[in-house]
């Protein structure tokens, strides 16, 4: 499952065409290991074992068993082959520019959001985060690629709130602000009887958290 992203920033390597949402567990298990997840970062351009093994400072046997894993596990894919002195080299490069573990791959240990929907939990925006998540992992799994790009919009801030009143305001305004938009550009979710609503079904999900930032 690989999305290509529709903007690309200036001087962005080639290998970030595209994030690849990782939703079997073997797979999974394959890539978090070391130095597995090295070998994938150098492999945003193509290299050969012999090349990773130097760079790593790790012993080429070792490292080109890594490398064959990962190929058979398609985390790696064969582009050419280039010549070293006398010997001739397959390159690899990774199967994508980053990567993303399915929120299902936990199954009912995965947050959840709560049934009663209480916004200020903790649990309840993880939940909205994965939901998020398992959504887009479905939307790659239904045939997203790069000849039909998902029409997505994420808007990301850092802020400060002078207090607890001031924040409590803030996400008030914002509240508000978001039933406006949603009741002057939308169409109800589900139609009578819960049938699907006219048009193109979307989630919005808008949050605001702490940092660890000083």
């Amino acid at each position: 499952m690989r999305y290509e992203p529709t903007i690309r920033a200036p001087g962005e390597p080639e290998a970030a065409r595209g994030v690849e949402i990782i939703a079997d567990v073997e797979r999974a298990a394959i890539l978090l290991r070391d130095p597995r997840r090295r070998i994938l970062e150098l492999a945003r351009s193509p290299l050969s074992a012999v090349e990773m093994a130097e760079s790593l400072d790790e012993p080429r046997q070792r490292v080109g068993y890594h490398v064959r894993v990962l190929a058979d596990a398609g985390l790696l894919e064969g582009v050419d082959v280039a010549r070293r002195g006398a010997m001739v080299e397959k390159r690899y490069r990774a199967s994508a520019g980053a990567y993303a573990l399915a929120p299902d791959l936990l199954g009912p240990l995965a947050a959840r959001m709560t049934p009663r929907g209480d916004r200020e939990s903790l649990v309840h925006l993880l939940g909205a985060v994965h939901e998020v998540q398992a959504d887009v992992a479905r939307v790659l799994a239904a045939g997203a690629s790069a000849a039909g790009r998902l029409p997505t919009l994420t808007l990301s801030s850092r802020i400060r709130l002078r207090d607890a009143a001031a924040r409590g305001a803030f996400a008030e305004a914002l509240v508000r602000a978001l039933a406006d938009a949603v009741a002057a550009h939308t169409a109800p979710f589900e139609g009578s009887e819960g049938a699907p609503g006219e048009g193109e079904p979307f989630r919005l999900t808008l949050t605001l958290h702490p940092t660890s930032e000083p």
